[in-house]
């Protein structure tokens, strides 16, 4: 695919002429046919038939979709439903899958607002904020001025969640014409992707240095504590690599 050319961008947040909220939100949704947007499309068609194998109704997960966003969380939120837990263990699985979701939004909302920016509309740009859309945008929006980076964002991140809402359904109704194991890599599309992309979005030492040790101990707390080994992780990695960075930058 071609490089997608953005309106040129000042050195200050004043363009001349200011472009309208439209055309940017129109510049986010040429994004949709980027290799993050068609991957995530990828996994949703994989979502469609796990969802129709678990006995899920189609309405429900499409609303699982549009509602929850993040796909690991469906995944908890279905086996729930599933292993007939309760709906407070439920809702707690999927707030834990969820949870680390949360530094992630705190550290790109600074990215994402101008200093006019309404509240309502970076809560719902959250919403719509997984993995992939948010390294979209934190590869992305440092391009453009502030006035642009809300209506940008959404044209890509509000739509491909709107999208694949349809997809979803899409892979509901196909579910019984493709082999399980075409479904089952449908599903590591997304953390394949992720794996491969993370690094271009790190931009500060102790970013780099959390991905590193992601991966080494991933595989050593699968083994010490099973269930328990992505929160393990990421707070032991996550705070090593955080204090090491801290450190780095006290002595400069």
């Amino acid at each position: 695919m071609s490089h997608l050319e953005f309106p040129h961008k000042e050195t200050s947040d004043e363009v001349e002429p200011r472009l309208s909220g439209f055309v940017w939100y129109r510049q986010g949704m040429r994004h949709l046919l980027s290799t993050p947007a068609l991957v995530l499309c990828l996994s949703f068609l994989g979502f469609g038939g796990f969802a129709r194998e678990s006995g899920i109704d189609i309405v429900h997960a499409m609303v699982m979709t549009i509602s929850v966003w993040a796909l690991p969380s469906k995944v908890v939120l279905v086996g729930g439903i599933v292993s007939g837990a309760g709906l407070a263990a439920i809702a707690t699985a999927v707030a834990l899958a969820s949870v680390r979701l949360m530094p992630m939004i705190v550290a790109f909302i600074p990215e994402l607002r101008d200093k006019d920016t309404p509240a309502w509309k970076l809560y719902g740009l959250s919403h719509v904020t997984a993995v992939t859309s948010w390294v979209f945008g934190m590869q992305k929006l440092p391009e453009l001025p502030r006035y642009a980076r809300v209506p940008f964002y959404a044209g890509f991140a509000l739509t491909l969640s709107i999208i694949n809402t349809g997809v979803t359904a899409l892979g509901y109704g196909i579910a019984g014409v493709v082999p399980p194991i075409v479904a089952a890599a449908l599903f590591l599309t997304t953390p394949l992707y992720f794996m491969l992309t993370l690094p271009s979005a790190a931009r500060l030492v102790s970013d780099r240095l959390a991905l590193v040790f992601g991966y080494a101990l991933g595989p050593v707390f699968a083994l010490l504590t099973p269930g328990m080994d992505l929160i393990w992780t990421g707070l032991v990695g996550g705070l090593a690599a955080y204090a090491i960075g801290y450190v780095g930058r006290r002595r400069l």
